[in-house]
């Protein structure tokens, strides 16, 4: 009996154990499920309230962003027009993308959009940097963007064209060259040679445009645009212009185009530019017609000097007009006289070289005298010039 009873017992202190702990281990679990849902609570809380820094703020501004977007490159730049996560004042990351490939890479938004772009906006990025900004396109505007980048193989403003075209080798994509001679610039420059009875082929005058500037070939198209000038002289300032840029092509079209003027008109250090840049059988004629013409002695130096390279001779040393004349054209007479020349009479004129941006006027008032006197002793009619002509001041 006592046995039985012991055995009783142990078997319900062994239930009540048992019993005691899954109650404690229930009861833990729950007070941890508590702590858990007390302390997320208590940290989203905290997430709301805690303050932004500076430094991240300043990373979603418009300035900001668009700065950093400028280093992507074009394609990166198209995957961004898709992206319509808002950054600040109403822009969203695809307007700043069309922004920097306007502004960074001259992608063509009006050609893009038909015409249908109504609003722009200026964005400052920096102490003296702005960029456009075009706010209020809807999403069949944007779709009307992305087909034109992925449609249109050149899809850049003419300034971006012509900058892929002065840094592209040869030989050239074609298309590139078709795609920047639709241009308003380059036909502006196509249609003054037209026009003054000095036609060129396309692929001369695109190698002219390469060698010069954006500002020099905008300039001319904008002074065509206010007052259309098809003459010779404007020709001549234009060819003058990309002279002075050291274009080479600029040196054989006015020697093409305007021999006289360039063997009479330019002045000595003219003459001298012209030559470093001319080559071809152009240079062979008026090397020579140099040798016979009245010019300073480095002219006929260096007249000679390329007429014995383009021979494959060496040029005598010292230099030898005389033997140059024999050897180039044996049939020229001396043009100097043997004997030495006696001095001559002080000039009653001052000798002017025009300057890129001169005027008669200007001119005039440097010299303290009248148009009317410079006009009259130059032979000027209207009272046009153009840099690199020289005239004649009379001296007081």
């Amino acid at each position: 009996m006592d046995a039985s009873f012991t055995q009783r017992w142990i078997r319900k202190f062994r239930i009540l154990t048992l019993s005691l702990i899954f109650s404690g281990a229930l009861n833990i679990g729950l007070i941890a499920a508590f702590l858990a849902v007390v302390l997320q609570d208590r940290q989203n809380n905290l997430s709301f309230a805690r303050p932004v820094s500076s430094s991240r703020a300043a990373e979603t501004t418009n300035a900001h962003l668009i700065q950093a977007m400028s280093k992507l490159s074009f394609r990166e730049l198209c995957a961004c027009l898709t992206n319509k996560e808002p950054v600040e004042e109403g822009y969203a990351k695809r307007d700043l993308a069309l922004a920097v490939l306007a502004a960074f890479r001259h992608f063509d938004v009006e050609k893009a959009l038909a015409g249908s772009l109504h609003q722009r906006r200026v964005c400052a990025i920096g102490p003296e940097q702005t960029v456009e900004m075009y706010p209020g396109l809807s999403d069949d505007q944007f779709k009307a963007i992305i087909q034109f980048v992925y449609l249109e193989k050149w899809p850049l403003t003419p300034e971006g064209l012509f900058k892929l075209v002065q840094k592209t080798p040869h030989p050239r994509d074609e298309s590139l060259d078709q795609a920047f001679a639709l241009t308003p610039q380059f036909y502006a420059l196509q249609l003054l040679f037209q026009k003054t009875e000095a036609p060129q082929e396309t692929a001369a005058l695109l190698e002219l445009a390469s060698e010069g500037s954006w500002d020099l070939l905008d300039r001319l198209a904008k002074e065509q645009t206010q007052m259309l000038d098809l003459s010779v002289e404007k020709r001549r300032r234009i060819l003058l212009s990309y002279l002075s840029l050291r274009s080479p092509m600029a040196a054989r079209l006015l020697i093409q185009t305007d021999f006289a003027f360039a063997l009479k008109r330019l002045n000595d250090q003219g003459i001298l530019d012209l030559l470093d840049l001319l080559k071809g059988e152009e240079a062979d004629t008026f090397c020579l017609e140099l040798l016979k013409s009245p010019r300073s002695d480095a002219v006929w130096e260096k007249s000679a000097s390329l007429l014995y390279a383009r021979s494959g001779e060496t040029a005598p040393a010292p230099f030898d007009l005389r033997a140059a004349l024999a050897r180039f054209a044996p049939s020229q007479s001396m043009p100097v006289p043997a004997a030495p020349a006696p001095v001559a009479e002080e000039s009653p004129w001052i000798h002017h070289t025009v300057k890129d941006g001169e005027s008669l006027w200007k001119i005039a008032r440097q010299y303290k005298m009248k148009v009317e006197e410079i006009s009259k002793a130059n032979d000027l009619e209207k009272d046009r010039i153009f840099p690199g002509m020289t005239l004649r001041i009379p001296k007081r």
